[in-house]
């Protein structure tokens, strides 16, 4: 699905034609209410009963708890490279990150790519260009401000990931066979907070880097100083990396239900941020977001109070999160 939708961003701008062969495109190329084409909706519909009629059959084919493609075999001894809590826990979320990172990369690319199209309509438009006479970056920055949420949000998800395999692998009653060994509470707690942090900055910063670069390019602007300033927009994000991850941390030693509660406050604050203007949010709704409270770079400048408490909150969390794991009981 990841691969044809982005497939389908590249035709839709560049060759429509081969749109026609992406399956996710025939719905809006059914044109409804305008022209009616009707043969792309049959076709989806008898594309689904194929793919329906492939999964029956091979669900119907595998032994009970069983895949259809035989899984294949481990090594039957550990590597050194694994003797420690830190790479022990790489191992264990490597594809979730190293996949999270590329797609956070793709989206990114694939936002850029839409800044050769805003400068386009701004040079096409006589009012749009008497508009942005004064300062014609406004446009392009309030876009960016605004895919700094996007492209932030949807890397947060993933140090969120990292730390809470730590609470499922404890539901499973797999960590206790870890913890009666020469590792302690405290070595896991550090391990899943080091990988989060890093890989969650790690995630933000490529968001930045990619966005300036594909953005350049689409432009066909010679100009590194807007990287900079994708870079810089990005890492005023960090706080709700050491927010998120701490609350994250924290919820390891509460209620299983304290971490899904993470996961829709994040949630909730993209919405109300990205949903704000179409949905004529009130102002109080709209400041309950956490993205509302660091300042919108590159279209505001930059705030070190904000920048500073939530960076706070987030490592008082992680604080309080080891304290708590260290006395919680583990089966």
């Amino acid at each position: 699905m990841g691969i044809l939708y982005v497939l389908r961003a590249g035709t839709d701008a560049s060759n429509l034609t081969l749109s026609k062969f992406n399956p996710l495109a025939w719905t809006y190329l059914g044109h409804p209410f305008y022209q009616n084409n009707w043969y792309y909706l049959i076709g989806l519909f008898l594309l689904t009963l194929v793919v329906f009629s492939i999964g029956l059959v091979l669900e119907s084919s595998r032994d009970l708890g069983s895949s259809t493609i035989a899984p294949k075999k481990g090594k039957t001894k550990a590597s050194k490279w694994l003797a420690t809590p830190l790479r022990f826990f790489f191992y264990l979320n490597r594809s979730t990150i190293i996949s999270w990172l590329l797609a956070d990369g793709v989206i990114a690319i694939m936002y850029g790519s839409i800044y050769g199209d805003i400068d386009t309509f701004v040079s096409s438009n006589k009012l749009i260009s008497q508009m942005f006479a004064n300062n014609s970056t406004t446009l392009i920055n309030s876009f960016t401000s605004l895919i700094m949420v996007v492209t932030t949000a949807i890397g947060l998800v993933m140090p969120l990931v990292v730390v809470h395999k730590v609470q499922f692998k404890t539901n499973k009653e797999r960590l206790g066979y870890l913890l009666v060994q020469r590792v302690s509470r405290l070595k896991v707690y550090h391990s899943s907070l080091i990988l989060a942090l890093f890989f969650g900055t790690l995630a933000i910063l490529i968001n930045g880097f990619c966005l300036g670069i594909a953005a350049t390019s689409s432009i066909q602007a010679n100009n590194g100083k807007f990287i900079t300033t994708c870079i810089k927009a990005s890492l005023n994000q960090w706080p709700l990396v050491c927010l998120f991850v701490g609350l994250m941390l924290l919820s390891l030693s509460l209620p299983i239900f304290v971490g899904w509660l993470v996961y829709g406050l994040l949630g909730y604050s993209f919405c109300v941020t990205y949903f704000a203007v179409l949905l004529d949010l009130p102002k109080w709704m709209i400041h309950t977001s956490l993205f509302n409270v660091l300042a919108k770079m590159p279209m505001e400048k930059f705030d070190l109070m904000s920048f500073a408490i939530l960076t706070g909150i987030g490592i008082l969390a992680m604080l309080l999160g080891g304290i708590l794991y260290t006395r919680k009981e583990i089966v």
